[in-house]
């Protein structure tokens, strides 16, 4: 999905020329068409991130938009306090575009993966997040969000992620897709990002076990999508989210949030990585499997928990 979204960013840029593009040490081989072309609006600010962001926050107050990129864990938690004050706080038009989430960058370990950044970013007033979980939707959302004014953080994977969606749908920020309502009421599965390739892989398994999913892609974290979730939850047997992050405060808990207001909501099973640093190390679908979050493992704990109900 990073080429779709490098690509809009550059129709972008080719047509705004207050915009503005910041690069932290990063993008060999992926952003030379854009320095290429917009040599003084493409800035690589170097392994600087509290730097970069307080560069962003002063373009967007001069009325540039811009754009922030680097790997997940340095553009949120290294820069944080920046990305408070100076951003949202003064609620600027910056998007930041997080490479690498969840367990992408797989043989770079801990310092490299991005499980925290749902529950740092979703608390910031003025803060929205989009989580495509491929290319096409990545495309799609990020013509919405190009017309749209504020903080936004763009949450990607790292490269080749499989295809979801093989022809365009209708996108609407804020609101979840429907990727497919099952026949039987029993069970509703949201996912968010990439990981919604091994939640479609699994609905096949599930079925055999007499489970028939209807599974919803919550591509835009926050805005949550709340009317729907409350809506497609009614009449559940058990409701499920799914993410490659940590259970503890990211989008499963954005889920939770949501039910917990709603009388007789179905039991919520958040999965995710657990409460621990990974010290593991291989490649992403390795580590997924690992860790229960390829098909067959969101299988077993779903039928698990089907099972108690």
């Amino acid at each position: 999905m990073r080429p779709g979204i490098i690509k809009a960013v550059h129709n972008h840029m080719k047509k705004n020329k207050d915009s503005y593009f910041l690069t932290g040490d990063l993008g060999f081989s992926v952003l030379e068409e854009l320095q290429k072309e917009f040599p003084t609006r493409v800035i690589n600010m170097g392994v600087a991130e509290q730097n970069m962001i307080g560069v962003a926050s002063g373009l967007a107050l001069s009325g540039k938009k811009v754009f922030v990129y680097s790997i997940v864990p340095f553009v949120t938690m290294r820069c944080y306090e920046q990305i408070r004050n100076d951003i949202c706080y003064h609620n600027l038009d910056v998007m930041i575009i997080g490479l690498g989430g969840g367990l992408s960058y797989g043989v770079l370990s801990a310092t490299h993966f991005a499980l925290e950044d749902f529950a740092i970013m979703r608390p910031l007033p003025h803060m929205n997040i989009f989580s495509p979980s491929d290319e096409m939707e990545a495309v799609l959302g990020m013509e919405a969000l190009l017309n749209r004014q504020g903080p936004v953080y763009v949450r990607v994977g790292k490269k080749s992620e499989p295809t979801v969606y093989e022809k365009p749908f209708s996108f609407t920020f804020g609101k979840a897709n429907i990727y497919s309502e099952s026949k039987r009421d029993n069970i509703v599965i949201f996912a968010t990002g990439p990981i919604l390739s091994e939640v479609v892989k699994a609905i096949p398994l599930l079925e055999k076990q007499g489970i028939m999913p209807t599974v919803v892609d919550v591509h835009t974290v926050k805005p949550i999508d709340a009317k729907l979730i409350e809506r497609i939850s009614a009449g559940k047997t058990l409701a499920v989210s799914v993410e490659e992050h940590y259970r503890i405060g990211g989008f499963g808990s954005a889920v939770a949030e949501v039910l917990s207001q709603v009388v007789g909501s179905p039991r919520l099973l958040i999965i995710g990585t657990d409460d621990r640093f990974i010290k593991e190390l291989g490649n992403h679908d390795y580590l997924r499997e690992t860790f229960g979050l390829s098909a067959s493992g969101l299988t077993d704990q779903i039928v698990k928990a089907f099972k108690k109900e």
